[in-house]
């Protein structure tokens, strides 16, 4: 980028070298770019700030008053840096404070870092784009699951608020909320977030940006924690697999849902009565809906949901039929397309049948006459368009 000074990939090596640090490893000025860290561990001291990251790339606090950094500093680019690439790293904050931050940046690689004991984030990502997060893992604490303090685990894995960023094959194994998101066009794939099981309040992935959320997750395992999307407009989840009752839910802020698909994934859980898709409504209803699909997903032991749904239904000598969607819709009160067949079994009978009630996802179908008959019936809750 125009006003970035190019650093021809030069290597700061930490040779497999263990290093404690009193306070954050900035670059000395901003406006650089192409350089790699890589090959050691980092490890924050007890008088390290509570509020410091071990990789801080944002604007120094202080210079060396050098003609090139007075010069960086005052660069014309926009971006504080671009092509940082951090790799091989373990990153042990020690809890006391955060892993990684990375402001206003373009084009910044994490990669096959192990990021640990935080107690702010294991990674911040605050504005710019296109910072790539792949093969790493982060918790603030080390276990491998049904650890016995779960329930006090805090911090979060991952914060992005910044549009265009990637996380890829990454674990996030300890933490109150796996993934925070408040920036849009991000995509996550081959994630596994068992941070924080729901039942202890955690959160695998929280969208917070209601009203464009054009966020994508697929081929991820939610594992007993949920995905929570505010006002979701373009979400896309697919592919995925979530257990131990984990889900979706659907929270309203603005009472928006839109242009949302939750499609093709597996959920397993506990034979209860927990829907894979849920409403938070405890801000007001749902509203503005409009080409929300969640279909073709499989379920065991747990309680199927969807806005797409068919029913039957026969009787003998009736003139009206009721199939009752409710258990099935996500949204109450709201279908919004119909499509049904009525063969009717009453000898040469040909009565006239019609559409009567879409209410309260029930649907009603009447004749003009008593017969005995079966009543096939399809809804869904989208437009189409």
């Amino acid at each position: 980028m125009e006003g970035i000074i190019d650093l021809g990939g030069a290597h700061i090596h930490l040779q497999g070298g263990t290093y404690l640090v009193s306070r954050p490893l900035r670059l000395p000025a901003t406006g650089f770019g192409n350089l790699v860290i890589h090959g050691g561990t980092i490890r924050a001291s007890e008088n390290f700030p509570s509020n410091g990251y071990l990789i801080d790339l944002s604007p120094s606090t202080s210079n060396n008053g050098s003609e090139e950094t007075q010069k960086s500093s005052s660069s014309s680019s926009s971006y504080n840096y671009e092509y940082i690439t951090l790799r091989d790293l373990l990153l042990d904050s020690n809890f006391k404070g955060g892993g990684i931050s990375i402001i206003n940046s373009l084009r910044i690689s994490i990669d096959n870092c192990y990021i640990t004991h935080f107690t702010t984030n294991g990674i911040q990502v605050q504005d710019g784009h296109e910072t790539y997060i792949r093969n790493s893992f982060i918790g603030q604490h080390i276990t491998a699951g049904q650890d016995k303090s779960e329930k006090d685990f805090s911090g979060t894995g991952i914060t992005l608020a910044g549009n265009d960023n990637a996380v890829t094959d990454v674990v996030i194994f300890s933490a109150a909320t796996g993934i925070m998101v408040s920036g849009q066009a991000n995509t996550f794939s081959g994630v596994h977030c068992y941070n924080k099981a729901t039942g202890f309040g955690g959160v695998g992935i929280y969208l917070k940006l209601g009203g464009l959320t054009q966020t994508r997750i697929v081929n991820s395992y939610l594992d007993y924690t949920n995905i929570v999307a505010e006002d979701p407009v373009q979400l896309h989840i697919s592919s995925s697999f979530f257990l131990g009752d984990a889900h979706v839910v659907l929270k309203s802020i603005n009472g928006v849902a839109r242009g949302v698909n939750i499609v093709n994934n597996m959920f397993s859980g506990s034979n209860g009565d927990v829907g894979i898709v849920q409403l938070d409504q405890s801000n007001g209803p749902f509203k503005q809906i409009e080409q929300v699909v969640i279909d073709g997903n499989n379920v065991k032991g747990m309680k199927l949901k969807a806005t797409i749904a068919k029913g039957y239904v026969q009787g003998t000598n009736l003139t009206s039929w009721k199939v009752d969607f409710n258990n099935i819709l996500i949204f109450p009160n709201l279908i919004k397309n119909v499509q049904y067949s009525l063969l009717s079994v009453s000898g040469n009978n040909f009565p006239i049948h019609a559409l009567r009630n879409v209410s309260e996802n029930h649907v009603v179908i009447e004749t003009n006459e008593a017969v005995s008959a079966e009543v096939f019936v399809a809804v869904n809750q989208f437009s189409e368009v």
